[in-house]
This record gives structure tokens, C-alpha cells and sequence, in this order.
């Protein structure tokens, strides 16, 4: 094996939380080399996160030993830690807009190593993108422009969390190619991951399952799409016309959507197709009526929406941001939009039905941050779900789970629409098109219906 930067002997790790105690990591044992890709997979919650904080030096364990470079982490002064993350590692959360300071553009992020980081942004697609602030990026953009800032820091370690999750296959393929020529100059990557193309590339893979290392793949869940059925006789939900919004950027304008005109039916699951940058985003919320579009019209049912009818119970909307409040449980999450119907007592079997079907039940008691992001979603899609609303508009609800859940998020999906939810989901998957009765694509803010 090539040389060892970091050495696992019998790494554990647990929470002590309100929800009581969590083992997120059982004595690993793992080493990781410089100019290797190590791909750590797992399902949600199987403890992929928790070792990368460890190696980043973000979180101490609470047993075995964590070597880098011979020095323990585990008995680090704060200053020794410090140390460790300003000069020997680098890490890059699964939540893109984590990895910045909000009111710095791209460039002034870069000013440490200003030629190297606009090489490796150029590298990733974003040559015009050096003067953006990060709110002004789609999550496709914020993914790649934090891999690329922070590959620009040049640490021997690089430890991502789900770097390709919001991405397209060829947004993608652009940081697996930087990853490559970069781990080849003996950068050691440790990268968490549910993508296929991650773990194509990588030297090694490393299976956590509950935190403990398995060698064998966890059985395949096979789930089918609904039935197809004819919905020709069915209310339009939601239709919009001509819809255009455009941004300043600077001296330029963005025309973020063009004259987008669709319309989606009572029992219909439509999915947008597009790369991160076509303006999928930008629409969703211009369909939820959470932004006023610059000319067309949005009509839902007919005429134009009113603010009371943006209640849970007429339209769901999941965000990439999902918007948990920290302080409830999993299950309080779900259940607040019943609480604010008054109908709480009465929907409980609902509630521990949605539980049950999206692998929730069994972290009911917990909080969203003692959970994985991949439940975290599908926390939030239970919630969206829960009073069974006409509209529900959803972005990239597939984007952090496990191949396994993936398919039950969509199926989940596809069983609300034929329950009588019209379901609009924007997504850079290619096979979401399968469970989807009707297809949109979307580039450059231009909405095509393909069926």
C-alpha cells in the first residue's frame, strides 16, 4: 500500500443527545494513502459523515486511536487541531453553501492562492462565475466551487461529503477529472459518497454499515413505478405561461427562465430535467409562488394563487434546503403542518405510516442534526406529504440518499400522485424520468416538453 496519512485502529464515536445515546462509528479499523481515492459508502446514517469530521479533526472520538501523519487526534490540544485543519486537511460539507462566507465572492475567496483556485474553478466550468456570491450560484454551482476551493488550499488530505450529489453527470464529471489529476500529484481523497461514478474512480472503497466496516453489499431494495393510467379527465393543478425571471449580475442581466409555459394535472408526477444552472431551481419557486416572475402568469386551478393558499395542506414545497426546525424531533417535524390544521390526534396513523415507509420510525425521537442529511430529507419530504396536498414542488428530492432510498423517495413520488397530488420534482437524474408521466427539459432557463 501506498504511504498511510491517516490510520483508524478501533475508531468509535457516540452522541450523548437529548434523544439519548447514538453509536455513529463502531472500531473502525481503516487507512487511508496519499494519491489514492478512498470512496466511504454506506446507507443514510451508517456513519460516513461522522468518520470524515473525525479526519478532518472536527469531531473527537470517543475511542480507539486516529493517527495523521503520527500525530493522535484523539488527545489533540484545540491549538494541535487547528493546526491539523489549517495545514493537513481540507473539508467540504454535503451542504454547498456551508463551505462559504456568504457576502465573499468566488475570486475573494480565493485570495490565498488566487492562481491556483481560479485554475481549478476554471477547471469545474465556473470561469464565469469569479465575481458571483455564493447565493447568486445554483447547488450545483456551490458544489463545484467548493471542491475547487478546496483542492486551491493544496492540504495532503481532502476529506467531501457527497461532493457529486447536486450534480449532473457532466458537472460531475468535471470533479472527478480534477480529483484524478490532482490525486495523481499525491493528494490523499476521502470522499463520501452514494454515486457509482465515485466509486468507478476510486483506488479503494470502504463500506460502513451502522458504523461498522462490512465487506459485503446490503441486499438491493427493488421498487417499481406506479401503473401508468390514462389522466386526459383530470383538473390542472398548476399551469403556467410565458413565465420569465432574470437577475442582475453585475453589469449583466441572467435570464434565469425563459417564457416557460407548462401545466401538470391532478395525479401527475412531472420531473424538470436540466444541469445545475438551467434554471430548474429559479422555476420551482416561481411555480410555488414563493417569487414574483417579471412577465407571464401562474394559475393554480385556474386563477392566480392567493397568499392563504400557500397552507401545507394546499401546497408541500421541499427546498434543497430543507428547512427542519432544529429543535423538534423527527416525528414533531412531520407532524407540524397537522398541528397548524388542528388534526394532529387524528392523523397519527398517517404519520407512522410516512415514518415506517421512508426508514424513519426508528429515529422518531431524535433531532434532524442527530440524523444523517439523507434522512433529514426524507424528514422533510414526510413532512411536505403529511396532509396529502394538491401541489407538491420538490428539488432534487433524490440528491443525498443511498441507491436504496433513492428509488423509495421516487416511488414515494409516484404513490402521492396517484393518492391525487400533482407532483413537480426538479432533478438532474436521468432515470427520475422512469416514475415521471410527463418530462420537461430545462436548459438555459428554456423548458421543452419532451413527453
Amino acid at each position: 500500500m501506498p504511504e498511510a496519512i491517516v490510520a483508524c485502529h478501533g475508531l468509535s464515536k457516540t452522541y450523548v443527545t437529548a434523544g439519548g445515546r447514538i453509536e455513529a462509528l463502531r472500531a473502525v479499523d481503516a487507512a487511508f494513502a496519499l494519491g489514492e481515492i478512498t470512496a466511504v459508502v454506506g446507507s443514510s446514517g451508517s456513519g460516513k459523515s461522522t468518520l470524515l469530521r473525525a479526519l478532518a479533526g472536527l469531531d473527537r472520538p470517543t475511542g480507539g486511536e486516529l493517527v495523521v501523519e503520527g500525530r493522535s487526534l484523539g488527545a489533540a490540544s484545540a491549538g494541535d487541531l487547528r493546526e491539523h485543519r489549517r495545514h493537513r486537511v481540507t473539508y467540504v460539507s454535503q451542504k454547498p453553501a456551508d463551505n462559504f462566507i456568504p457576502h465573499l465572492t468566488l475570486d475573494e475567496h480565493a485570495q490565498d492562492e488566487p492562481e491556483l483556485a481560479r485554475g481549478v474553478l476554471v477547471d469545474v466550468g465556473l470561469a464565469d462565475r469569479l465575481g458571483s456570491r455564493p447565493i447568486e450560484l445554483s447547488g450545483g454551482e456551490q458544489a463545484r466551487a467548493a471542491f475547487a476551493l478546496a483542492l486551491a488550499r493544496g492540504t495532503p488530505l481532502v476529506v467531501v461529503d457527497e461532493p457529486t450529489a447536486e450534480l449532473d453527470g457532466s458537472s460531475a464529471g468535471l470533479l472527478l477529472d480534477a480529483m484524478r489529476r490532482h490525486a495523481g500529484a499525491g493528494v490523499a481523497f476521502v470522499i463520501a459518497t452514494h454515486d457509482p461514478a465515485v466509486t468507478a474512480i476510486a483506488n479503494r472503497v470502504l463500506r460502513l454499515e451502522r458504523g461498522r466496516v462490512v465487506e459485503a453489499d446490503p441486499p438491493d431494495r427493488e421498487y417499481e413505478p406506479a401503473v401508468a393510467r390514462s389522466l386526459e379527465t383530470e383538473p390542472v393543478v398548476v399551469e403556467t405561461r410565458s413565465l420569465t425571471k432574470s437577475y442582475r449580475h453585475g453589469d449583466d442581466n441572467v435570464r434565469a427562465v425563459r417564457e416557460a409555459s407548462l401545466s401538470l394535472r391532478r395525479g401527475e408526477l412531472g420531473v424538470l430535467l436540466g444541469r445545475s444552472g438551467s434554471g430548474k431551481s429559479t422555476l420551482l419557486t416561481l411555480v410555488a409562488g414563493w417569487q414574483e416572475p417579471d412577465r407571464g402568469e401562474l394559475l393554480w386551478s385556474g386563477r392566480p394563487p392567493a397568499p392563504a393558499d400557500r397552507s401545507w395542506a394546499r401546497l408541500g414545497y421541499l427546498p434543497q434546503r430543507f428547512g427542519l426546525i432544529p429543535e423538534l424531533t423527527v416525528r414533531e417535524n412531520v407532524e407540524l403542518p397537522l398541528r397548524l390544521a388542528g388534526t394532529r390526534r387524528e392523523s397519527a396513523d398517517r404519520v407512522d405510516a410516512l415514518l415506517e415507509r421512508l426508514g424513519l420510525d426508528e429515529l422518531a425521537h431524535r433531532r434532524p442534526p442527530e440524523s444523517s442529511i439523507g434522512q433529514q430529507q426524507r424528514t422533510a419530504l414526510a413532512r411536505a406529504l403529511v396532509l396529502g396536498p394538491s401541489l407538491l414542488v420538490i428539488d432534487e428530492p433524490s440528491s443525498h440518499q443511498d441507491a436504496g432510498w433513492h428509488d423509495v423517495v421516487w416511488a414515494v413520488l409516484a404513490e402521492a400522485a396517484a393518492n391525487g397530488t400533482a407532483c413537480l420534482a426538479a432533478t438532474h437524474e436521468l432515470e427520475a424520468a422512469r416514475y415521471a408521466t410527463r418530462v420537461w427539459q430545462v436548459v438555459e432557463g428554456v423548458v421543452a416538453l419532451e413527453r
